[in-house]
């Protein structure tokens, strides 16, 4: 009983009392950017795979204050369990998204950390403090199983640590339109960035890299940049 009652106290502490930059909640300061990009007074639709926390280091909480609602995905249980505390009126899913359905390992090299993933290579053997097993899930079906099915996204967020391409292929990208795509990458040099896959990937669906903010690239649908 005790145990449960100091869980559920630390659980309040990490989502309403984590440290947070006062001049922007994203790690990198993404969501000032979004603030040019988007409408004033718009009202959307988000998607946010790999999603940490419901305030700090997050490309959406800004847009949740304006009003904006939509499906936070983390792979781990505490992540989402914050989730459910400070934004109970998003669709919020524990699972890890891939381009295909198969059993994985989760690794952590801290607990609560950033650099949680099911690739083993981004993290060093030696600094693996534990590891879990999850079954994988397209993100196609998780937002066929929500609320918002066939809903366009205004805003997607991919931030998976190495799984992001996986992520990307694994939506209808047709079906649901993302507006603007956030998306991880660790390559340091532009004349990489546009022979990576993603950005092949992403210009062959009629986007364009409008921000590389440290590791986020930002890409805008060509129709919704002609538009706003």
């Amino acid at each position: 009983m005790i145990d449960k009652i100091i869980k559920k106290i630390l659980l309040f502490r990490l989502t309403f009392f984590k440290k947070i930059n006062k001049n922007f909640y994203s790690q990198f300061g993404e969501d000032k950017i979004l603030n040019e990009l988007i409408p004033k007074n718009f009202i959307g639709f988000y998607v946010d795979v790999g999603c940490f926390h419901p305030k700090k280091y997050s490309n959406t909480y800004i847009l949740y204050k304006k009003g904006w609602r939509g499906i936070n995905i983390d792979l781990e249980k505490d992540k989402i369990a914050c989730f459910n505390l400070a934004r109970p009126n998003d669709y919020n899913f524990l699972g890890a998204i891939s381009d295909k359905i198969e059993k994985v390992k989760i690794y952590r090299n801290q607990k609560f950390g950033v650099s949680s993933t099911i690739n083993n290579h981004l993290i060093k053997t030696k600094d693996i403090i534990d590891d879990d097993y999850i079954q994988t899930t397209t993100l196609n079906s998780v937002l066929e199983a929500s609320p918002f099915k066939g809903k366009t996204i205004d805003f997607l967020n991919i931030d998976t640590e190495g799984n992001d391409l996986k992520v990307l292929k694994s939506l209808n990208i047709e079906t649901y339109k993302p507006s603007i795509i956030c998306i991880e990458t660790h390559l340091k040099k532009i004349d990489e960035i546009i022979k990576s896959e993603i950005y092949l990937f992403l210009s062959g669906h009629q986007y364009v890299l409008r921000s590389w903010n440290m590791y986020s690239l930002i890409f805008i649908k060509e129709s919704y940049d002609q538009n706003n």
